[in-house]
């Protein structure tokens, strides 16, 4: 299944939402006052930020003067508004961060199973202290992929347990050392330092380091003060979009792309390992309002 049919599959909820309100104008010859309202809050409901919204109703009210064609209109105004970063390249080291729940350990052995597929040599760290479910889960998936697993049970430190795996994951020429952590409320000064030390710790062996945050697609605005939170004690350089298949919030990414200018990576789509794809904007628009045609 291609990135295109994946992720129309897996923002439905969001697509449907969009799609009922401009279908209900589309033998509209002026839209009223009110319809402009129903557009601007189908946006903003989907989580598309204000400004973004507005800059978009007025696309819409220029292209009213000449066209039905609100998905083309849409459209343009998202490619308009947006200057997307296409491609992420992942560094050798993948430190995974983000709050309790959004997924992460999963989302360590999605990106595994990916890299594996691609042929590189992938270890899993096992940095999550605080969960021996972590742990576990994780082991687990490494035995399942067949891939190098790095744990410490005798140590409590996370940060020693980061420095161990990326230590030896070099030593043994790794491709890629995807690095798990224990969830974080981004208000908790003490695990938001912890996680500044990991950091700080795994940068003695190298700065070849890339910091994903994941991110639930349900929490929707909520995640912007995530991002930024976690952004004050680490160097965040690339999005995980976890739980896309349930949200009716998908257009939070472009929330996220405006704000931050920072890729969305991978976008995850289910509970299978598979589940996950790696992210293309132009796909994601058009799966978003239902435009087809390349």
């Amino acid at each position: 299944m291609s990135f295109f049919d994946k992720i129309f599959s897996s923002i439905t909820n969001t697509r449907k939402n969009i799609s009922n309100t401009f279908d209900n104008l589309l033998n509209i010859d002026s839209l009223s006052a009110e319809d402009y309202e129903s557009i601007e809050e189908c946006l903003l409901g989907a989580d598309i930020s204000w400004s973004i919204v507005e800059k978009t109703i007025e696309i819409i009210r220029n292209e009213n003067k000449n066209n039905k064609n609100w998905q083309k209109a849409l459209y343009k105004s998202f490619k308009q508004n947006l200057n997307f970063i296409e491609h992420v390249k992942f560094k050798k080291v993948i430190l995974m961060v983000g709050v309790n729940g959004v997924g992460k350990t999963t989302s360590c052995a999605k990106i595994a199973n990916y890299f594996k597929l691609k042929n590189n040599k992938v270890s899993l760290v096992a940095a999550d202290t605080y969960r021996a479910a972590a742990v576990n889960q994780l082991k687990l998936w490494s035995d399942k992929l067949k891939i190098d697993f790095i744990s410490n049970e005798m140590s409590s430190d996370p940060a020693s347990v980061a420095f161990d795996g990326v230590q030896s994951g070099l030593s043994k020429n790794i491709d890629y050392i995807i690095i798990d952590t224990a969830g974080r409320l981004q208000n908790s000064e003490n695990l938001m330092k912890e996680l500044e030390k990991i950091f700080r710790v795994i940068s003695k062996l190298t700065d070849d380091i890339s910091i994903a945050i994941n991110i639930d697609a349900n929490f929707g605005q909520n995640s912007i003060s995530q991002i930024e939170n976690f952004s004050n004690y680490v160097p965040i350089d690339n999005v995980i979009l976890n739980k896309m298949d349930g949200t009716s919030k998908g257009g939070i990414v472009m929330s996220i792309v405006e704000k931050f200018k920072l890729p969305i990576s991978f976008i995850g789509t289910g509970e299978k390992v598979s589940d996950i794809v790696e992210f293309n904007f132009e796909d994601y628009l058009k799966s978003l309002i239902d435009l087809k045609e390349k």
